[in-house]
C-alpha cells in the first residue's frame, strides 16, 4: 500500500512540473501559473497530493534527513560523533546557516505549491464549493505547518502568501514573528473547519491533524488555555477522528504499514529507491543489516548514556529498549554495537528497516503528530491553566506512561502512574521528561528545550558529566541565520 502511495506522488509531481514550468523555487525566470479551471475533481486531487511531495522528497533534505537528523542531534542527550559534530555542538546554529540551505529551498517549494493551489482555486469557477474547500484546507494546512516550522527554526522569514510568477516578485522583507504566527493560526483555523475528519489516503491532512497542530502552536506560544481546549477537542472526539494509542511500538514505527490509529499526521515514506527516509540508516552502524536495523549504516551520531534524561530512564520502560541499544544479536551471538568511545556509547534504533532496498528506501514514516502528542499537550497545558495537575492532566500523561510499560492505558497502575500530589512545577518537569522519552528520535526535543527555556539547564546537565564538555557547549543563540540561497536571491531579506 505504501508503494502505491509513492507511485501516485511520483506521477503527480511530473504533472505539477508540466503545469507550472517550475524547476527551482527562486529561478529568476517568469513562471507560468497552473490553471485549475478546466480540471476535474480527480485531477485536482492528484495536484493536491503533489503539493505534499517536497515534504517527503528523499533528496529534499527536510524532515527525514538533514533537518530531522540535525535537530535531533541538537538534543542535549545526542552527539554527532566525528562526522556530524557541527550539529550536536551547536556550531551550525551559531555560525553555519548554509547547513539548512537545501531544507530552506525544499520548504519554500512546498509553500509555493500551496500558494499556487490557493491562487488557482480562488480563480476556479467549475469545481463545487465542497471539493474546493477540501483542497483549500489541505493547502492551508501544508502552508501553515511549513511556516510554523520555519518560524521556530529561523524566526523572521519572508511570509510569502502569493505565488512567485516572475523575478520582480522575489524581493520580500522579513515578517515579524508575531505576524507569522498570526498567519499560521489563520491557515490552521481554516483547515480545521474545512478538512474531513478522516481520510482513506494516509499522509493527507484531516480536521484532527489541524486541531492538533493548533494545540501545539498555542503551546509553543504560551497560550495554555487555548492549547488545553484545542487538545481536549481532539481527545473528546478521538472516536470521530479514529485516534487511540497503539499498544505496540512496533506497529507505530512499522516500515511497511501505511498508517495506524495513533497516526495524526505523518510524512509518508516507502521501501522504494529514493522514495524512502534516511533515518534508520543515519543512526545505525556498519553491521546494520546483520543486526536488523537497516540496509546500511552511516554512524551519524549516537546517544550519551550519562545524559541525565537517559541515565534516569527506567529500564522497565519499553520505549527505552525499543529506542536505544549498545549491543545486538548477529547469528545468535551477542555483539557490541559500534560506538565512539568517550563521545557516545549508545545507538538510536527507533527506526528499523533491514528490508529496505537502499538507504534512500527505508519505509519508516516520520511523525509530525501522534495521539500521544495530543495527550501530552493537554497534560502540560491543563497543569499550567489550573495551577497544578488536575485529575484530567494525570489521566492524559498516565495513558502514555501505561502504554510505555505494556499496560492497559485506561487502568490505574502503581508501576506506571505518576505520584499524586505533585506541584505545578514538579508535574511540568515530569511532562518535559515524558516528552523526551516519548519523542526521542522524532526531532522535538530541541523545540521543547527552546520553548520551555530549558536550553542552558539541560545542556549544562550533560556537559557536567561528559569527558569533553566542549562538545556540548550552551549556545548563545537558538535561531538559525537565513541561508545564502535566500540572501542572494531576496535583496530585501538582508
Amino acid at each position: 500500500m505504501k508503494q502505491k502511495i509513492f507511485y501516485i506522488l511520483l506521477t503527480t509531481t511530473m504533472l505539477l512540473v508540466s503545469n507550472t514550468g517550475c524547476k527551482k523555487l527562486l529561478d529568476e525566470k517568469p513562471k507560468a501559473t497552473a490553471t485549475l479551471g478546466t480540471l476535474d475533481p480527480t485531477t485536482l486531487d492528484q495536484t493536491v497530493i503533489g503539493m505534499y511531495e517536497p515534504l517527503t522528497r528523499s533528496r529534499g533534505r527536510l524532515w527525514e534527513s538533514t533537518t530531522g537528523l540535525g535537530l535531533e542531534l541538537m538534543s542535549e542527550y545526542a552527539d554527532g560523533g566525528s562526522i556530524q559534530l557541527s550539529w550536536s555542538n551547536y556550531n551550525n546554529v551559531m555560525s553555519q546557516p548554509n547547513s539548512l540551505a537545501q531544507p530552506w529551498t525544499t520548504l519554500y517549494e512546498a509553500i509555493g505549491r500551496a500558494n499556487s493551489l490557493i491562487d488557482n482555486l480562488n480563480r476556479n469557477t467549475t469545481l463545487s464549493d465542497a471539493i474546493k474547500n477540501k483542497a483549500y484546507g489541505e493547502a492551508y494546512f501544508v502552508r501553515g505547518y511549513c511556516y510554523y516550522f520555519a518560524v521556530r527554526v529561523w524566526g523572521k522569514v519572508p511570509l510569502r502568501l502569493q505565488p512567485i510568477v516572475n523575478a520582480n516578485d522575489v524581493g520580500m522583507a522579513l515578517s515579524p514573528v508575531n505576524v507569522i504566527y498570526d498567519s499560521v493560526i489563520k491557515d490552521m483555523k481554516f483547515a480545521e473547519a474545512n478538512l474531513p475528519n478522516t481520510t482513506t489516503s494516509p499522509g493527507r491532512a484531516t480536521a484532527g491533524a489541524a486541531k492538533t497542530a493548533l494545540a501545539d502552536i498555542y503551546l509553543t506560544m504560551g497560550q495554555f488555555q487555548l492549547a488545553r481546549d484545542k487538545a481536549k477537542e481532539v481527545i473528546d472526539n478521538k472516536a470521530t477522528y479514529g485516534y487511540e494509542l497503539e499498544s505496540s511500538l512496533a506497529t507505530v514505527y512499522s516500515p511497511t504499514l501505511a498508517t495506524n490509529k495513533e497516526d495524526v499526521f505523518s510524512l509518508k515514506f516507502s521501501q522504494i529507491v529514493d522514495k524512502g527516509a534516511f533515518m534508520a540508516s543515519y543512526w545505525a552502524d556498519s553491521k546494520a543489516k546483520a543486526a536488523g536495523f537497516s540496509v546500511s549504516g552511516n554512524k551519524f551520531g549516537g546517544i550519551i548514556s550519562q545524559a541525565p534524561l537517559i541515565k534516569n530512564w527506567d529500564d522497565n520502560d519499553l520505549r527505552k529498549k525499543f529506542s536505544l541499544y549498545d549491543k545486538y544479536l548477529i547469528n545468535g551471538v551477542v555483539t557490541a554495537a559500534e560506538i565512539e568511545k568517550d563521545i557516545y556509547d549508545m545507538r538510536l534504533g527507533k527506526y528499523k528497516d533491514p528490508d529496505a532496498p537502499i538507504d534512500t528506501g527505508n519505509g519508516n514514516d516520520f511523525y509530525l503528530y501522534r495521539f500521544s502528542d495530543v495527550l501530552l499537550i493537554f497534560a502540560e497545558a491543563d497543569n499550567k491553566v489550573a495551577g497544578g495537575p488536575t485529575v484530567a492532566a494525570y489521566g492524559a500523561i498516565n495513558q502514555v506512561r501505561r502504554r510505555a510499560y505494556g499496560l492497559p492505558t485506561n487502568t490505574t497502575s502503581a508501576v506506571a502512574d505518576l505520584p499524586a500530589g505533585l506541584s505545578e512545577a514538579s508535574f511540568d518537569e515530569l511532562v518535559f521528561r515524558e516528552r523526551g522519552y516519548e519523542f526521542i528520535g522524532e526531532s522535538k526535543r530541541w523545540f521543547d528545550m527552546v520553548r520551555t527555556n530549558r536550553v542552558a539547564q539541560t545542556i549544562n546537565g550533560v556537559n557536567a558529566v561528559i569527558k569533553f564538555p566542549n562538545r556540548k557547549p550552551v549556545p548563545t543563540r537558538v535561531l538559525f541565520n537565513l541561508p545564502d540561497v535566500e540572501l542572494q536571491n531576496n535583496p530585501l531579506a538582508n
